[in-house]
């Protein structure tokens, strides 16, 4: 940290004491001086402690704080939190998908939320345990449809459009109970969900156990980001939110200052990472990384998950260094396979998934598999051609490594896209 100067002392005035006014005219004086030694310095840290040593060549100075709900804008750095569930089987309701893929849900759950919370209860409606009302009812569909097809099964003339159309509804009332059956078995944590996005691209994701609420959330990184001998120049909030959110009361004073701070870059957000990653009761989850824009650098190795819209080439590939990446709604080219499972055999790490809306994802993997005999091309094209999804599969790629995939669809806004998991055991 350098030492201070006419200009870094002038920073420190706002902190101190209104009722200390000779402190502050002792200070004025002094910085009144065109060159001042370290000794004097020295003097009135010791003298004045509440007069903090501020590095102008690091961000010692916020151009904009702005608390909106549900959202902090530290310049053109933007942090939105939320509830996200993870399932530890693998499998997420699309509905939980959605909610995730949005950020999470802006209010708390579990045993944080509130009791004057009306949402959440259409929300517990979507993973509740079947009532023994609609265990009976599905009971009863069943024997109605083993009698019905029975029926038609001896009469043929009783197969009629209304027959087909009542043992379609026994049927969808009969998948339906066991969908929600399953649902609500699946075990899951809940975590918050820290979305960072900066103004030169980057699209951070940052997941940490969700053992606070959500209003102590927001406590806890506006102490952690934007620290007391900091000076703000312009401090917005949206009424009524200071009572929950800000933890400083009077004590962060807001100044107008004329230099002005440069937006925020992939270096603040490292800087961000260090910061929160220090505090042990506060651990990160994960990290994710979208970039916005194709001139980012790609090989961010902070991140451990890379979400891009962009063709897997074999240059972007060989780029990106982190663990899991994650090729989503891209034009689809072709996958290069052979360079895939090459750096699956060198990197266990590695985890490779493929997102498109076209079919042809498929078709390449199976023409893949007549090159490379240790794929079960059998089983991939017998799901493939009777379009049984998912379609699961397991091989040995290096003596006991093996490498697990799956090929899977789901829908997205009316548009069916085709998903390829890649990951060794």
């Amino acid at each position: 940290m350098i030492g201070m100067t006419h200009l870094s002392i002038k920073c420190i005035l706002p902190y101190m004491d209104a009722g200390q006014s000779d402190c502050c005219k002792k200070t004025r004086f002094i910085t009144s001086l065109p060159y001042s030694t370290h000794n004097i310095f020295r003097i009135i840290l010791q003298q004045y402690p509440r007069i903090k040593r501020i590095d102008k060549s690091r961000s010692a100075k916020i151009e904009t704080l702005q608390l909106p709900q549900g959202l902090m804008q530290i310049d053109s750095l933007k942090f939105e939190i939320g509830i996200v569930r993870y399932y530890s089987g693998g499998y997420t309701p699309d509905w939980v998908r959605e909610e995730n893929e949005k950020g999470g849900v802006q209010f708390d759950v579990g045993q944080f939320r509130g009791l004057a919370q009306a949402h959440i209860v259409p929300r517990m409606e979507l993973d509740r345990a079947p009532t023994e009302e609609e265990t009976a009812e599905k009971m009863e569909a069943e024997q109605k449809l083993e009698d019905l097809c029975k029926e038609m099964e001896q009469n043929p003339e009783r197969i009629t459009v209304e027959a087909k159309a009542e043992r379609e509804e026994l049927e969808k009332l009969i998948h339906d109970y066991e969908m929600r059956k399953s649902h609500s078995q699946l075990e899951y944590e809940e975590f918050v969900k820290l979305t960072v996005t900066s103004r030169d691209g980057l699209y951070s994701v940052e997941y940490v156990k969700y053992q606070k609420s959500l209003e102590n959330t927001w406590k806890y990184l506006i102490r952690r980001l934007v620290k007391p001998n900091v000076v703000v120049v312009n401090y917005i909030m949206s009424s009524g939110s200071e009572p929950e959110i800000w933890p400083f009361g009077q004590s962060l004073r807001v100044v107008n200052l004329r230099a002005a701070k440069k937006f925020w870059t992939s270096r603040d957000i490292q800087s961000m990472r260090d910061v929160l990653s220090s505090e042990h009761t506060f651990p990160l989850r994960s990290m994710e990384t979208v970039p916005r824009r194709s001139n980012v650098y790609l090989g961010d190795h902070l991140a451990r998950k890379f979400i891009i819209s962009e063709a897997p080439s074999q240059e972007l590939i060989l780029k990106l260094k982190c663990p899991h990446v994650h090729f989503k709604d891209y034009q689809f080219k072709s996958i290069p396979f052979k360079l895939i499972f090459g750096l699956l055999k060198k990197d266990t790490l590695k985890h490779y998934l493929f997102e498109t809306a076209n079919k042809n994802c498929v078709h390449d993997l199976i023409e893949y598999c007549k090159i490379d005999r240790r794929l079960p091309e059998t089983e991939i094209l017998k799901g493939y051609e009777r379009d049984q999804y998912p379609i699961n599969f397991d091989f040995p790629l290096h003596g006991t490594i093996d490498v697990c995939g799956s090929v899977y669809r789901r829908n997205v806004s009316g548009t069916m896209k085709y998903i390829i998991d890649l990951k060794c055991q």
